[in-house]
């Protein structure tokens, strides 16, 4: 009997979700004509996941999604990538984000200068929870693939975990109050 990898397991049901929900796919369908590097990433596929495991229906209109891609050459293709992504998607915020140049805009809770993202993966092993930390995107065969470089069982264990890569322990409090996790999603477990 051979035993099945968790990882394996979690990436097949990350997909299996995505491939069921419309609005998710429609959206990856057009990001990857318009932009074949960007991915969605953060709220749009945790909360998504989180409101699956929860037999909910999670509403993408009138919420933000995030878009990310890695471009050292280029300072303004995020809002040109915007403006055609509403024009398909007017009921959509969009949050498009340049992950290479981050670091001249973005500062620490302390004030302090972060230094140049490497990566889309460098980018994602700095977000606030571990479980946010996820992108997806369409490759070029149409198959959905995903960045996660704390995997994918936090996502799928309803595990929310502070990433102290980053941003402090308090930025970590203050997101789980304002986003109100636990009150949206009552199976989650805090492991702080």
């Amino acid at each position: 009997m051979k035993m099945i990898n968790m990882e394996e397991k979690y990436a097949e049901n990350l997909k299996n979700i995505l491939l069921k929900n419309t609005n998710i796919m429609q959206i990856l369908k057009a990001l990857k004509a318009i932009e074949s590097q960007a991915y969605i990433a953060a709220g749009i596929i945790r909360n998504t996941v989180w409101a699956h495991l929860h037999d909910q229906e999670y509403a993408l209109e009138n919420t933000e999604v995030d878009v990310i891609f890695y471009d050292v050459s280029d300072d303004c293709y995020a809002e040109n990538l915007e403006k055609e992504m509403s024009k398909i998607f007017p009921n959509i915020q969009w949050d498009i984000t340049n992950q290479a140049l981050v670091h001249t805009w973005y500062k620490t809770d302390t004030g302090e200068n972060i230094a140049p993202l490497r990566s889309i993966e460098h980018a994602l092993s700095l977000w606030p929870e571990t479980a946010t930390s996820v992108a997806v995107r369409l490759n070029a065969m149409n198959e959905i693939e995903y960045i996660a470089p704390f995997g994918l069982s936090d996502l799928f264990e309803l595990k929310l975990r502070w990433n102290k890569n980053l941003v402090s322990h308090d930025v970590f409090l203050y997101r789980l109050k304002t986003k109100d996790f636990l009150g949206k999603w009552s199976k989650l477990k805090l492991i702080d």
